[in-house]
């Protein structure tokens, strides 16, 4: 359980930020995303951080349970088959992208803003076990 409430109180606030600023700076994020897009190098480049980022999410956290934890191994396998098919398409990936609505941008900052609030929330504010609490002030 200990790595489940690491990884949220890493994982939730950026996912957080990044959706609070996809919300507020809309534009910013859309020519973000169709430099990014426009790149192979940083296509791939992503999908190499991407995929390293969800195997090492899997290998701390490779459960499924029947609460909030799951989207922790959810994020994981999402990040690396995203990372994976970065690598194996890059030029698949910039089409799609291409052709891609600029609401795409709001639909996903409005997903990481309710995803990384949950996760933030259930690492820093939610009650947590006491064996858990232990742990966190060692």
């Amino acid at each position: 359980m200990q790595a489940s409430y690491s990884i949220a109180r890493i994982a939730g606030p950026v996912m957080a930020v990044l959706g609070i600023g996809a919300l507020i700076n809309g534009a910013a994020y859309n020519e973000i995303s169709r430099q990014l897009l426009g790149n192979s190098a940083m296509v791939a480049l992503s999908g190499i951080l991407g995929l390293a980022t969800g195997l090492a999410i899997l290998n701390a956290h490779p459960r499924w349970t029947a609460d909030w934890r799951s989207l922790i191994t959810a994020l994981g396998w999402l990040l690396t088959v995203m990372g994976v098919f970065r690598i194996f398409a890059p030029d698949l990936v910039r089409f799609i992208g291409a052709t891609s609505n600029p609401r795409v941008v709001t639909v996903l900052a409005i997903i990481f803003l309710v995803v990384g609030g949950i996760l933030t929330f259930k690492a820093y504010v939610a009650e947590q076990p006491q064996s858990q609490r232990r742990e966190l002030k060692s």
